[in-house]
């Protein structure tokens, strides 16, 4: 009540200053079709205040779920993220057998993983891109977005990976052999084929080498060097362990 209770001050406040498009006398076809038009025309700002005027005029309108989708796109344009997952969350929680329902849900993991951070710093945000992927393919496996989907999710597991990947190298450094093959295991393991399997099987070796189990560590390597697409640096790391324990 309260958000609703600030946006309707803000749209009076808006139209009183000009910045926004009059709707005075209009019908709601009309206020439509401008919506859309800015909206197809990147005036994020300006769509998101008309489909939002819509539900305001039109409350119960057959389309409301289409508003709260457009105005979701349109303030996450504008990296107005919490806004932006508040409107999509509203189409799946309250239109879940909406024509909309399944596009909103994919655009909740979208923006979550458009708000991703560099792997070695915090990743919830990453984190809950993957279980709306996960809840997406659960509940709308017949949807035209599977593949999309399918494709977001490779990515942001490659991701996950990486930071996994990333621990685990630093506590090789720290000796910490347990809190090491934990974090490497979960990379290699947990998050299907991933663009750096090679690093990963690399860094394996190197924990084993660390602890001189040399036939484990030999092991990890000639994997990295016959199943991995290596970069030159990554070939040359791996025949430099093997050459070590040898």
């Amino acid at each position: 009540m309260i958000k609703y209770g600030l946006a309707t001050a803000l749209l009076v406040f808006l139209t009183g200053c000009g910045s926004f498009p009059s709707t005075a006398g209009m019908e709601r076809e009309q206020i439509i079709q401008l919506a859309d038009r800015n909206f197809q025309d990147g005036r994020w700002p300006q769509a998101s205040f008309l489909y939002t005027e819509l539900m305001f005029r039109f409350p119960g309108d057959m389309e409301t779920d289409y508003f709260l989708y457009r105005s979701g796109l349109a303030d996450r344009e504008q990296k107005l993220w919490a806004d932006a997952e508040f409107f999509l969350y509203r189409v799946v929680n309250e239109f879940p057998r909406g024509v909309w329902a399944d596009d909103a849900q994919f655009a909740l993991a979208e923006t979550m993983w458009m708000q991703r951070r560099d792997y070695r710093r915090d990743q919830t945000q990453v984190i809950r891109a993957r279980e709306e992927i996960v809840r997406f393919v659960e509940t709308y496996p017949a949807s035209q977005l599977l593949d999309s989907a399918e494709a977001l999710f490779v990515e942001v597991n490659d991701h996950l990976a990486l930071r996994a990947l990333f621990i685990g190298k630093f506590y090789i450094r720290r000796h910490d052999t347990d809190a090491a093959l934990l974090y490497l295991r979960d990379a290699m393991d947990n998050y299907g084929e991933i663009s750096c399997r090679g690093a990963v099987l690399i860094a394996m070796g190197d924990l084993y080498r660390s602890i001189d189990n040399r036939y484990s560590a030999k092991t990890y390597y000639n994997r990295a060097l016959e199943t991995c697409d290596l970069t030159s640096n990554e070939e040359e790391e791996a025949l430099r362990g093997l050459q070590e324990v040898q």
